[in-house]
């Protein structure tokens, strides 16, 4: 994927998923890019990831944004996130 990220954003929510990844013994070796379900998320997981975004950004995801594209992997959080931080602040 060739859109930028800022690492802040893409930095803490990859230390967000490898919280949830080692809840389950699942060795964070994963990239920004892969596929959250392919490294061994849950749907569960994925659930939990989205309540942690919202509390690490102070935000609230609009239903519109719970898409499984937008929560494919860290890089898609990461622009989802700050999307809705421009759009908090539009």
């Amino acid at each position: 994927m060739s859109h930028l990220v800022p690492a802040s954003v893409a930095e803490r929510t990859m230390n967000l998923a490898y919280a949830i990844a080692a809840r389950h013994a699942i060795t964070p070796a994963f990239a920004k890019g892969d596929a959250l379900v392919d490294v061994g998320l849950s749907s569960l997981d994925l659930v939990n990831l989205m309540i942690a975004v919202e509390a690490e950004f102070d935000i609230m995801i609009p239903p519109a944004s719970l898409t499984p594209k937008n929560f494919h992997s860290i890089e898609t959080i990461a622009r989802m996130v700050e999307s809705v931080r421009g759009a908090a602040h539009a």
